[in-house]
């Protein structure tokens, strides 16, 4: 059934199984209707029976052939047209019906007095035997009916099932299309709206039918995949603007510093001041391209950090030792504190040793002179905790919720000086990576404190 669509489809199946219903309905019908007519049938020759025996019963000492025959006959004439007596004596001869009437064969009569169907002449008759005593004699009685009549209700019955299934087909299948359209017209309504949704418009969403079925979890899961979609591109967009703004200001340098130069004959010393210039602004875009670089992975969970049992007191204590010498030129001092006993989690040493980079370059960069970093690995049951604690500014409350998303410099307390505003975002990322999240506690005045929890 490929191409064609649902509502056919629905209308074809549902047409199916009502053709199938109707036919198993039919035929119980006209199975129960047939035993039907036929039990009413083998009653009345069961009663003829009976009545047979009933009037040579009354007739006492009877000796008279044909006076026996005239008061059978008597009998046979109130029986109705279609039906039929014969009555054989013990040698076989027949005491009914006279000759000029219908006679069956003494091997279709039987014994028995169970009703059966007999063929007689090319038209079926009902036949019911049975034995009848009278006057000291047995005669073997049999009764029978044309069936005739069943046979035109049957056909009658079998005619109205030929033209009813049809019928009430052809209406069903009518109205299960319709019932189908009615009910697949929200699907249509959420596809003309998904096809009108692009890029410019993605914050359009679908209507959702408040009908409590599938068709409403169908509209409200779309209407999540858009905004999902709508945050995504917005981030996208977001990350592109910011990072195009970024590049912009080395560039800009660059291409004044190289212009300034060619200008006019310069000295060699100028030269080299103008190309240290250009080497600085190359060494910070490269550092941004990097950082960029480095969040596209993030992004596309190309992270690779594979684990294994890393001693977290060694990594604090290599990062510590790295930023002494820059920690003591602005005054502020830098310790780790580790309790001189290893700290084991499982982690990736070198993911973990960007993340403290990060952190303890952040926490130098907003803490004062006369200021103090702590860098802290300490055991927790089932893992270990890591921590940077500086005695800066803090951070505002409003600032909290965003200071790691990207190129997010707007809190006046940590929002000076270097930097592109990625360097949490790429801790953070390390720190999911690790199936695990950076915290922060900090206020204004108060300082602030990172906190890491990993896994044993």
């Amino acid at each position: 059934m490929t191409g064609i669509s649902i509502r056919l489809r629905l209308t074809a199946w549902y047409s199916a199984a009502l053709l199938l219903g109707l036919a198993l309905f039919g035929l119980g019908m006209w199975l129960a209707l047939e035993q039907r007519l036929m039990a009413g049938v083998d009653t009345r020759l069961a009663q003829r029976v009976q009545g047979l025996r009933s009037a040579l019963g009354g007739e006492g000492e009877i000796k008279d052939r044909g006076q026996l025959q005239q008061e059978l006959s008597e009998f046979a004439s109130e029986i109705p047209d279609g039906g039929f007596i014969q009555l054989r004596d013990g040698s076989g001869g027949f005491i009914l019906p006279f000759p000029d009437q219908t006679v069956f064969a003494r091997e279709s009569a039987g014994t028995g007095s169970v009703g059966r169907t007999v063929n007689l002449g090319g038209r079926p008759f009902r036949v019911v035997t049975g034995r009848v005593e009278c006057a000291g004699q047995t005669y073997d009685a049999l009764v029978a009916n044309s069936l005739d009549d069943v046979l035109a209700v049957m056909r009658d019955f079998r005619r109205l099932l030929f033209l009813m299934i049809p019928a009430v087909l052809g209406v069903a299948c009518l109205g299960g299309y319709w019932l189908s359209s009615r009910a697949l017209r929200p699907v249509d309504e959420i596809t003309s709206v998904a096809k009108s949704i692009g890029v410019q418009n993605l914050a359009q969403r679908v209507r959702v039918p408040r009908t409590g079925d599938e068709l409403q979890r169908m509209s409200e899961t779309w209407n999540e995949v858009l905004e999902r979609l709508e945050i995504a591109v917005k981030r996208i967009r977001q990350f592109t603007a910011d990072a195009s703004h970024e590049l912009r200001t080395p560039l800009a340098v660059i291409r004044a510093t190289a212009e300034l130069a060619l200008r006019r004959d310069r000295e060699a010393r100028e030269y080299r001041d103008s190309l240290r210039a250009i080497e600085v602004e190359a060494e910070h875009m490269t550092a941004l391209t990097e950082s960029l670089l480095t969040m596209a992975r993030a992004d596309a969970g190309g992270f690779d950090m594979p684990v294994a049992a890393t001693d977290l007191s060694d990594v604090m204590n290599d990062v510590v030792h790295q930023n002494e010498g820059r920690a003591a030129e602005k005054g502020i001092r830098l310790e780790a504190v580790a309790g001189g006993q290893a700290v084991l989690a499982s982690a990736n040493a070198a993911g973990i040793r960007r993340l403290l980079s990060i952190l303890v370059d952040n926490a130098l960069k907003h803490t004062p002179a006369g200021g103090r970093v702590t860098v802290t690995a300490a055991a927790r049951e089932g893992g270990a905790m890591l921590g940077v604690e500086d005695t800066g500014e803090g951070i505002a409350a409003d600032a909290l919720p965003h200071i790691f998303e990207r190129f997010y410099r707007g809190d006046p307390a940590r929002g000076s000086g270097s930097g592109f505003g990625l360097g949490l975002s790429i801790a953070q990322a390390i720190a999911q990576a690790h199936g695990s999240e950076i915290t922060v506690e900090s206020a204004p005045g108060a300082g602030a404190r990172f906190s890491l929890t990993l896994k044993a």
